[in-house]
């Protein structure tokens, strides 16, 4: 509701005002109940000289602030928010266009302030097979066959969604990388359940989503001996944009996954050629194909069908020119493999294809045109190009290209010469990776994917290759080149809740590297995400943490290091008191801790880390000494007695330094400081430099703790 009169606003309807007049500001503030900033619209509908009211501008309300320029006229306003949460108004307090306050504006206008009440409202959860929330999409309602209002789901699956007045509706859940469907599993806004929208708000619960549905079936020949590699295709018949493709395997079968919801007719083709194609059931063309129903997370099975042998297939032995079989290097046949021939011209760089073959289901080809006696041409020699560009099924390693004689590239391929049999090629597998992606958040894995990177190369934003995981967090892939890899697992989603993390816990510099072999595939690698990036090593605060000194910044070291970028801020008892990389220590923050907090920003994705000084207090003055193994701490300061210093030293040796470049520290010596002196012995010392850190820890709150480095060098003895 507004409260309150217009400041400077005329309430006259049709006022005579000069037309095309320059726009001026018409402004105010809109809450809700609690004075909460609305995100939301306001329309203005510009008033005419029949007296009706038409729309004429608009205006996105980020935080609830209006500050929308009119040309002078009469208006009506009406104010919403995004969500739908809160009912909707016209200013002032009224239901509709018609009863609404007309407002003349003349000059800057400021309307009293709008108080948005609570509308009839629905929450819920979307959650995924897995039982994750699911992040990212929307969830409408619908009344009548309209569409009503609509609510973001967040990144916790969580969603809130409003009506502008109590009754019935339907819910439409769309949600990120899932299959559409209407509260609750149902296809159709006929078919969906009625939910009720009243005074208290609607608790729904979870509702679940899946991919997609599922097509599957069989394909053999009229013999019932099971047909590898037919391809079948999926086509939407309401959206022909909905279309999918699948090969069949080794046993004929095949499956179609993630299916949106809709009628699609099926067509089976042998991309070898040695079969006759057709439409599902038994239909020679996509007319009469046979219509199949996909809803969401169902099954349509028993898709099958006997292709009949192509007469035009077969090949008279006695034209063949050139022929040969190609095999995997597990010894396998590679059905449906693009076979070329090349000439071999004396000028280099001029070669031309000659001829194209497809292999057959036992992996043999044949050319029929290349003899220079029928031909006509002078060629008697070819090079002979092979590659595997049929889609693999899953779990079936792929298989690189290659020419005959085993190379790579037409300059090393041997020659084959014409007639000739046996022109036999081996095309290497690839090789595999897989694992498992966890977290302890809540938040679903959506988005997150596994990128593998080679070792040699470095960490390319753009390259590698990237790799899926399913709603249960595992991951496969065999149609890896074989090399050495590091493996970045990574959030790609909008709000990149997760940060990335290198395989194991690390940076791209010190992860660890995954060996990829020909068909073999790398298994357990695995990962456990976190919210936000991560530091490896935390941040530290240098220099001098006393009355009058100076501190400075380090940021540490982060998951990621190009391009991250860090912000710092310094606090005391959780207020900030600088935001700079340095800090000069005053007076007032005696016996306060100061904490350092750095924030780390990369590509969307941020984390932070805390380093907090001792307590602040003066500096005392330490002398130390070492001779052979003992080491002798004397503290001081003027006019102070000698007695006042009491403590104790620890003597640490920095015996490595750990793969982020933190020291790492074996304790060699320790003794009570009393009178100002302390006399310990230190052990473990070796030949050449020691690299010690004496740390004195004084008691009492006027000096505050020190932290000394000394190297000693050790001569050999003798």
């Amino acid at each position: 509701m507004a409260a309150g009169a217009l400041a400077t606003a005329a309430l006259t309807a049709g006022t005579a005002l000069p037309a095309n007049a320059a726009p001026v500001g018409v402004t105010t503030t809109v809450t809700d109940s609690a004075g909460n900033p609305v995100e939301g619209f306001v329309s203005a509908y510009l008033g005419q000289a029949d007296g009706s009211y038409t729309y004429s501008e608009g205006q996105y309300l980020a935080d609830g602030r209006m500050n929308l320029p009119l040309e002078p006229g009469t208006y009506k306003f009406e104010f919403q928010s995004v969500d739908g949460t809160l009912a909707p108004e016209f200013y002032v307090d009224k239901p509709d266009l018609a009863s609404a306050d007309p407002i003349a504006v003349t000059g800057p206008t400021a309307l009293a302030p709008v108080a948005l009440a609570a509308a009839p409202t629905a929450t819920g959860r979307v959650i995924n097979a897995a039982g994750r929330p699911v992040r990212g999409g929307s969830v409408e309602l619908h009344a009548g066959g309209s569409f009503v209002s609509s609510a973001r789901i967040e990144r916790d699956g969580t969603f809130t969604v409003g009506a502008p007045l109590a009754g019935s509706y339907k819910l439409f859940v769309d949600a990120d990388g899932y299959a559409e469907e209407w509260y609750t599993d149902k296809t159709t806004e006929e078919t969906a359940d009625a939910i009720t929208l009243g005074a208290a708000p609607l608790a729904l619960g979870d509702i679940g989503v899946v991919r997609g549905g599922v097509m599957t079936g069989r394909l053999t020949n009229t013999d019932g001996t099971p047909l590898e590699r037919v391809q079948v295709r999926a086509v939407g018949t309401g959206n022909t944009f909905n279309q999918y493709t699948d090969y069949t395997d080794a046993s004929g079968v095949f499956r179609i996954d993630r299916a949106a919801t809709g009628v699609y007719k099926v067509e089976f083709r042998d991309p070898v050629g040695q079969f006759l194609g057709e439409w599902f059931a038994d239909k020679p063309d996509q007319a009469s194909a046979t219509e199949l129903v996909v809803n969401p997370g169902a099954t349509v099975a028993g898709i099958d069908a006997a292709l009949a042998n192509d007469p035009s297939f077969a090949v008279d032995p006695a034209t063949i020119d050139l022929s040969g079989t190609v095999t995997d290097s597990s010894g396998a046949p590679v059905i449906g493999a693009s076979v070329v021939a090349y000439d071999t011209p004396a000028t280099a760089g001029a070669q031309q294809s000659y001829e194209f073959a497809v292999t057959n289901r036992a992996g043999q080809y044949a050319f029929t045109d290349l003899d220079p006696a029928s031909s006509g041409s002078s060629e008697n020699q070819f090079k002979i190009s092979v590659s595997d560009e049929l889609p693999d099924e899953d779990g079936q390693f792929a298989r690189e290209a290659r020419w005959y004689g085993g190379a790579q590239s037409y300059a090393a391929a041997t020659p084959a010469p014409v007639p000739a049999a046996g022109v036999n090629v081996v095309l290497p597998l690839a090789g595999g990776i897989s694992g498992t992606v966890s977290t302890d958040s809540s938040i679903s894995l959506d988005g997150v994917s596994v990128r593998l990177v080679d070792a040699q190369d470095g960490p390319v934003s753009t390259g590698g290759t990237v790799i899926g995981i399913e709603d249960d967090g595992t991951y496969s892939a065999q149609y890896l080149k074989p090399g050495t890899y590091k493996v970045l697992f990574a959030d790609a989603n909008f709000d990149k809740v997760f940060g990335p993390q290198w395989y194991r816990n690390t940076n791209y510099a010190t992860a660890k590297t995954v060996k990829v072999t020909s068909g073999k595939t790398a298994t357990g690698i695995d990962a456990e995400l976190e919210e936000g990036m991560r530091a490896l090593r935390a941040p530290e605060i240098k220099g001098n943490p006393y009355l009058g000194g100076k501190i400075r910044a380090t940021p540490g070291t982060w998951v990621l290091d190009g391009g991250t970028t860090y912000q710092y801020a310094w606090l005391v008892d959780d207020q900030v008191v600088g935001q700079g990389r340095t800090l000069k220590v005053s007076k007032k923050y005696k016996g306060d801790r100061i904490t350092l907090q750095v924030t780390a920003s990369n590509n969307g994705t941020t984390g932070t880390a805390l380093a907090t000084t001792q307590k602040i207090a003066k500096k005392p003055k330490v002398k130390i000494s070492v001779k052979g193994s003992t080491a002798t701490v004397k503290v001081s300061d003027k006019k102070v007695k000698a007695k006042k210093f009491t403590g104790k030293v620890v003597v640490r040796k920095i015996v490595r330094t750990d793969e982020f470049g933190a020291p790492v520290y074996k304790k060699v010596g320790q003794a009570k400081i009393v009178n100002g002196q302390a006399r310990l012995t230190v052990k473990k010392l070796v030949k050449g430099k020691n690299k010690l850190v004496f740390s004195i820890d004084l008691k009492g709150k006027k000096y505050g703790d020190a932290e000394i480095a000394k190297t000693v060098k050790v001569k050999k003895k003798g």
